[in-house]
């Protein structure tokens, strides 16, 4: 007996057997930001090669998450720092901001091989900046205070440090509020001074603490005396320091 097959049968089938083919060497879906940060915390912390060879696959992928993850997975590791440095600017160069933040601070202190250079770090720490990264904005304010890898233009540096004071950073509120209080880089203003200090201290910043006790205590004349406050905050600003701050610098 014989069959016969129509011709645009035989195309639907072979088109259809096609597609199904493509969707059996489709690529698995990529992970999100907090899957491969998961992973980036297995590689660094748990030493997992496993975590590893994943962040280098989805790093090869294009994944600026992946590239930066595997990038700080080598950080320590003084073999692989080329590998570091490679990721790290792959993920910067992807737009990420906390490769570029890491990156800037590479190129600031001569780290994975790459050789002080200021004006890099400060235009990496820029990218950085412009994605609303404070301890960025923080950085610059610093090196356009005291000329790194920039002119030095005291104006700038406080305008850097009002940025950073917007996104949240206490310790910027507390350099602001020293800058209204001495007129760096900005008009004299002892009631901005203070308010930048009340917002820093809220911020649990330990200097800005210690600094609104002693004010409290009749150190300053802008600051109504207050004794009680002022033995609170003097205690607040030792366990902050403690438990905090001091592990962080």
């Amino acid at each position: 007996m014989k069959i016969y097959f129509h011709l645009s049968t035989v195309s639907t089938v072979l088109v259809f057997g096609l597609l199904l083919a493509a969707c059996s060497e489709r690529p698995p879906a990529m992970p999100g930001s907090a899957q491969l940060e998961s992973l980036g915390v297995l590689a660094r912390q748990g030493g997992q090669a496993s975590a590893v060879d994943q962040l280098q696959a989805w790093a090869e992928r294009g994944s600026p998450i992946a590239q930066r993850e595997l990038a700080l997975a080598y950080e320590d590791k003084a073999a692989s720092e080329k590998d570091a440095a490679f990721w790290l600017i792959k993920a910067a160069q992807g737009g990420d901001k906390e490769a570029a933040f890491v990156l800037a601070g590479a190129y600031y202190n001569g780290k994975l091989g790459l050789g002080k250079d200021p004006v890099l770090a400060a235009q990496w720490y820029g990218k950085a900046a412009a994605q609303e990264d404070e301890r960025a904005a923080l950085m610059l304010s610093r090196m356009a205070k005291y000329g790194e890898g920039m002119p030095q233009d005291l104006k700038q540096s406080v305008a850097w440090l009002q940025q950073a004071s917007a996104h949240g950073s206490a310790q910027a509120m507390f350099l602001l509020s020293n800058a209204y209080g001495s007129g760096d880089g900005v008009a004299q203003d002892l009631a901005l001074a203070h308010s930048w200090l009340e917002k820093s201290a809220q911020g649990d910043f330990p200097p800005a603490l210690q600094s609104l006790a002693l004010a409290m205590d009749g150190g300053s004349p802008d600051a109504e005396k207050n004794p009680e406050r002022s033995y609170h905050l003097l205690k607040e600003a030792t366990e902050e320091r403690r438990m905090h701050w001091d592990k962080a610098q």
